[in-house]
């Protein structure tokens, strides 16, 4: 996913590709994990269902939008010392 909204944004715009890359995925990974658990551990309505969806997914995202200010130096340092592949 990433690789495709770097093409389409011509390598700018890293906070947009994270971003958008967080929100599709989250969506995709919340929904699997909560169809699977939410029986297991005994929600049984549709309203209780879509509320463990919608609290799991706004705080994957607030997660890792808090985290943001920390991934661009991580990112930086990571690119700064990777190893070309021979």
């Amino acid at each position: 996913m990433l690789v495709k909204i770097k093409e389409a944004t011509g390598g700018r715009h890293l906070w947009g590709r994270l971003l958008g890359s967080t929100l599709v995925g989250e969506l995709a990974d919340t929904l699997i994990f909560c169809t699977i658990a939410a029986p297991i551990i005994g929600i049984s309505s549709f309203s209780d269902f879509l509320n463990y969806v919608l609290v799991g997914y706004i705080y994957k995202c607030a997660v890792e939008l808090l985290l943001l200010p920390v991934t661009y130096p991580l990112i930086g340092w990571f690119r700064r010392n990777e190893v070309e592949a021979q």
